[in-house]
């Protein structure tokens, strides 16, 4: 565990009881009376001796929804102890394990790193200290995580973002104001990840207050993590005397998952009683609220113990920070060591309901506790732990047939009793290793270790701390590829840091003095989501103590698994593509991001700008990211242009791409159809279709309105105003000239104005008429009808009349014929003419036009 767990009178005196195993086993078989979770299910046994099988949860627990507070929460300074399964045998491990070191020849020379095949990538910089905090709590738990955009470091009380391009820290919130933890409490143990499944950050913790302890988790509502209080959901489980110490993040497809070590505070020597799991069911995709349903459940609790596979109870299980898709998260626990040695990990999963699934235990090497770590120039020992496992991450491994892998390390007695960092990769599917290896060193202890794979799944970074009676503590790293030899490393180490002096911390009692130094207690290691070969990770340095005070200081960190490469950067930009309107402006950022230790500066320049377009960097030349500001003017044409924005240093030169959508104002076009349309006549009307089609977005109501020299033409538009079409009707009287006029329509909308030209042509022509239209008579007789040209639309021709339909026996004339005016139709009959009546159709032809009239004829 690493911060005040109680009041720091209670946690000194938890350094330096060693409970007897009699007041042990007595303490535990009282708590398993009484439930320690809440709300056990009754009836469920404990878990058979041996068993492997699947199993329901103990009970859903009670799920708060938590505020960020603002207010800092202080705890009193303190070392915090180190909570084992059983005290006294770990006491007596570390005894005979100090038995065993053989110190070095006094000749011996402090071991410089070896020249490393892996690279830096000029990302190593301080994290957070012991001064950022600002009291004095040992150890820091430092933990980090890298995602697409930031790196997170998270110790005790106090978060941090960072932006991974720089490592520079962009905001930082103190722990308890960050998780919103209820009043009165204080956290430790916090633990970060990425869930690149579900796109966002999650994070679990502890508060902890004798009687009112929580489990504390939550997650960002999108994948940007930078409003620590305003971009977070936060959530509390309450687990009354249950102290769920130490507790281990990690997630898969459906499930985020702690696994943790429960003590009972209703002892003041905090009896261990079980190791526990939670499962709780990540949010909907999507989901940006903080209102959802959240559910947490556990697996154990004094009622029920959590075993391993032989019938020994578990302790420590690690769930593994799951980096692919897979759906199935494992969940890794070392067997206790603090008895004897031991060759086991025991393996679970969650399945869904949620249940848990007891795979079973796999063999490993042999390990026992680890030696506490001698310093120069003090008798102060730092911690090395138990033995227990402390970070674990999970990808499939193309050498391995694309089996689920899980990356896994402790601390553990190496040879000639000097602490090694121990690491497996385990294929928990088949509960077999694929691989296992051990960081060590002749000279000097290796301890506090953290190992990743890459996102390639086949290579791997380690990260851990160095350090003897003659070698300061530092950061040191190795790496493998998919190419080293099974269980080994490649050659050389990167030292990342080294601590200014040792850890000497005399304001608490019992710490460095009965118990060692507290270290770590853990440190952190992932793999790069958006970069295969490079693994980032954090880990704890110390610098002078302060008034008796820890003075510990972090290191965050980014390497690359694969050969040292040159000094060289590269290049990128963002957005893809922007959007502007001729006359206006839009920005891209270019981000230079450096390898091999590159720290030159980079002139940028861009091309490919269309026509009355100019872009200017700020700054330039630039180190990290640089602004291009694109200016247009309205002269520049609208289309579609591809930029390559280039960056030089030296012989170095790297280009990207950009696209650049440059649309007209908002804006429309009128178009009319039929475009000419003729009339005249008895045709005193038309209509033409006008439409508008609007450009660049345009969508505003056009007036319509129609000139030109017609005279007496009528012309009106419906509907007016009209957003995407209109008819005009456009009418004459007889009296309109003939002629072909042109018409010009005009829409208007604000200060936009477009006209279009129709044609009308406007045809001369007459109209004939007759009076009377009857005439009654007897045969033999005679008489007339007055036939009368009209001319209409300026016809001035004369017409010539003829008549059809007369009956046999009757003649007709017309006079005048051609008329100009009217002509006189005579009819006559004879005695031969039949009676009967008669439809005579009288037709003038002239100008090219022919009408035609009737009139009746009734012969008696």
């Amino acid at each position: 565990m690493s911060a005040n767990h109680r009041p720091f009178a209670r946690s000194r005196r938890a350094h330096r009881l060693l409970v007897r195993w009699p007041a042990l086993v007595i303490g535990v078989l009282v708590l398993l009376l009484a439930q320690v979770g809440a709300g056990a299910a009754p009836g469920r046994m404990s878990t058979p001796y041996g068993a492997k099988g699947v199993f329901s949860p103990v009970a859903r627990a009670q799920v708060t929804t938590l505020t960020a507070t603002h207010q800092p929460s202080h705890p009193r300074a303190g070392a915090v102890p180190l909570r084992p399964m059983n005290p006294a045998a770990l006491a007596a491990a570390k005894r005979r394990a100090a038995s065993k070191v053989i110190p070095p020849a006094p000749t011996f020379s402090r071991p410089r790193s070896k020249g490393s095949s892996a690279a830096i990538l000029n990302l190593n910089q301080p994290g957070f200290s012991a001064a950022d905090e600002g009291y004095g709590v040992t150890p820091p738990d430092t933990t980090g995580a890298i995602g697409p955009n930031f790196y997170l470091e998270f110790v005790n009380q106090l978060v941090g973002v960072f932006n991974r391009s720089t490592l520079a820290r962009v905001n930082s919130l103190d722990l308890a104001s960050f998780a919103g933890v209820p009043s009165g409490l204080t956290t430790t143990d916090v633990q970060i990840q990425w869930d690149g499944q579900s796109n966002r950050w999650i994070y679990a913790l502890i508060g902890f207050q004798t009687g009112n302890n929580y489990v504390l988790f939550g997650w960002t509502k999108t994948s940007d993590p930078s409003n620590l209080p305003g971009g977070w959901c936060r959530y509390g489980v309450g687990t009354g005397s249950s102290l769920n110490d130490y507790p281990k993040l990690g997630h898969d497809a459906n499930f985020i998952t702690i696994g943790s070590n429960v003590y009972s505070d209703t002892v003041p020597t905090f009896p261990f009683v079980t190791a526990n799991i939670w499962a709780i069911p990540k949010p909907l995709a999507g989901d940006t609220t903080c209102s959802s349903p959240v559910s947490a459940w556990y697996f154990a609790d004094a009622a029920h113990l959590l075993h391993n596979a032989d019938g020994s109870l578990a302790f420590t299980p690690v769930p593994a920070n799951t980096v692919d898709a897979s759906s199935t998260g494992y969940i890794v626990g070392a067997h206790d060591d603090t008895a004897a040695p031991q060759s086991k990990v025991m393996v679970w999963h969650i399945a869904s309901g949620p249940t848990l699934v007891a795979d079973g235990d796999l063999t490993v090497g042999s390990f026992g506790v680890p030696p506490s770590v001698p310093q120069p120039d003090t008798t102060y020992l730092l911690d090395s732990l138990d033995g227990r496992l402390t970070q674990a991450v999970q990808m499939s491994d193309p050498s391995a047939g694309g089996a689920e892998a899980v990356w896994t390390q402790h601390t553990v007695a190496g040879a000639g009793g000097r602490a090694v960092v121990r690491w497996n990769e385990l294929l928990p599917a088949t509960l077999t290793v694929a691989q296992e290896g051990e960081i060590g060193s002749t000279t000097d202890h290796i301890f506090n270790g953290a190992i990743s794979p890459s996102s390639a799944g086949n290579d791997a970074a380690v990260f851990y701390n160095r350090g003897s009676g003659s070698q300061l503590a530092l950061i040191g790293a190795q790496t493998r590829q998919s190419t080293t030899p099974p269980g080994q490393m490649d050659a050389g180490e990167i030292v990342l840091g080294t601590s200014a002096t040792f850890d000497q911390e005399t304001a608490f009692q019992d710490n460095c003095t009965v118990n060692p130094c507290r270290w770590g207690d853990y440190s952190g290691a992932s793999p790069d989501p958006s970069a295969a070969g490079v693994v980032w990770g954090s880990n704890q340095l110390t610098g002078p103590a302060l008034f008796g005070f820890a003075q510990w200081t972090t290191q965050n960190f980014a390497i690359s698994t694969g050969p040292a490469s040159a000094p060289d950067f590269s290049l990128s930009v963002t957005p893809a593509s922007q959007t502007v309107v001729a006359g206006g402006s839009t920005s891209y950022t270019a981000t230079i991001t450096p390898t091999g230790g590159f720290s030159g500066q980079v002139n940028l320049s861009v091309s490919g700008l269309p026509a009355g377009a100019t872009g200017n960097f700020t700054p330039n030349p630039a180190t990290t990211s640089s602004s291009l500001a694109v200016t247009t003017s309205t002269t520049t044409p609208t289309g579609t242009y591809p930029l390559t924005i280039t960056g030089a240093s030296g012989t170095l030169s790297h280009s990207t791409s950009a696209t650049l959508v440059v649309n007209g104002a908002p804006d429309f076009s009128l178009s009319a159809a039929p475009s000419s349309r003729s009339v005249g006549g008895s045709v005193t009307s038309t209509t033409y279709s006008i439409t508008i089609t609007p450009l660049s977005g345009f969508s505003d109501p056009v007036t319509l309105g129609a000139s030109g020299p017609l005279i007496g033409a009528l012309g009106t538009f419906s509907p007016n105003p009209a957003t995407t079409s209109s008819t005009l009707t456009v009418s004459i009287t007889s009296s309109t000239p003939a002629g072909t006029y042109t018409l010009t329509l005009t829409g208007t909308s604000g200060s936009l104005s477009h006209s279009i030209t129709v044609t009308l042509v406007v045809n001369a022509d007459f109209s004939l008429s007759a009076s009377p239209t009857s005439r009654t008579i007897t045969h033999g007789q005679s008489t007339t009808y007055t036939i009368t040209v009209t001319a209409l639309n300026g016809f001035s021709g004369s017409v010539t009349i003829t008549v059809s339909g007369l009956p046999s026996g009757s003649t007709s004339g017309l006079s005048p014929n051609p008329a100009a005016t009217s002509s006189v139709l005579s009819v006559n009959t004879s005695g031969g003419t039949p009676r009967g009546t008669y439809t005579l159709t009288v037709s003038g032809t002239g100008g090219g036009k022919t009408h035609a009239v009737t009139v009746t004829l009734v012969v008696n």
